[in-house]
């Protein structure tokens, strides 16, 4: 058997000893009824690409925060993010931290070290540069909310290092001419990046407020 084949066969046994021991727990915890926790969805499977990898470890928390009756101890939780590691180096890598973790020889003893291992191992390696870029291109475009443009700009700024005033003009660079028309038509305005941000979610509603008001009178 080759070292291809050694890396699949030790990943799926891996696996397998993960789902019959959460399973196990499950059931001896629930006692054969249901859990009181709302079930939450499954992970999307974690291959190693660091596109993904935050949707991953946010998808981790949010799975086992709605499912805290399911885990017996941070090892199952542990376990439970381990399984949903498939494909690439992060199945290699999750098959040799299951084996540790089973073999009562691994280095992590909380879930939130193990994500955060995970988010130095899998994690772009210049994220403030790949924001920096994200954020130049970034553009509220048609039938984009102005929340929604406002919410991925703010979630871009966060790994920025950018000043109050650079974020400002960053920010009203990707908005639209029509929105921008509408703000500088103001009797004043707002001045910082926090105003800035209110006005224009303002204005977006109203003028969503006013097509559908205009659709109401003149429908065809």
């Amino acid at each position: 058997m080759d070292a291809p084949d050694n890396v699949a066969n030790a990943a799926s046994q891996a696996a397998l000893a993960v789902a019959r021991t959460i399973l196990t727990s499950m059931q001896t915890l629930a006692g054969g009824q249901p859990t009181r926790n709302a079930k939450a969805s499954d992970p999307e499977p974690f291959n190693g690409s660091w596109e993904s990898m935050e949707q991953f470890v946010q998808s981790i928390h949010i799975a086992v925060t709605m499912q805290l009756d399911a885990f017996m101890d941070e090892r199952m939780k542990i376990l439970y993010t381990l399984s949903f590691m498939w494909g690439g180096m992060a199945q290699v890598w999750a098959a040799n931290n299951t084996s540790a973790i089973l073999d009562n020889m691994s280095s992590f003893g909380t879930l939130a070290e193990l994500l955060a291992s995970i988010e130095r191992t899998f994690g772009d390696p210049d994220r403030e540069r790949t924001a920096h870029t994200q954020l130049h291109t970034l553009k509220m475009t048609p039938g984009m909310m102005a929340e929604e443009y406002t919410a991925s700009f703010k979630m871009l700024a966060t790994w920025t290092s950018f000043n109050e005033a650079a974020l400002e003009d960053t920010y009203i660079h990707g908005l639209p001419q029509a929105i921008l028309l509408k703000m500088y038509s103001q009797t004043s305005l707002p001045l910082g990046l926090a105003s800035r941000k209110s006005v224009i979610c303002n204005l977006d509603q109203l003028q969503m407020g006013f097509a559908k008001l205009k659709q109401s009178i003149q429908p065809n």
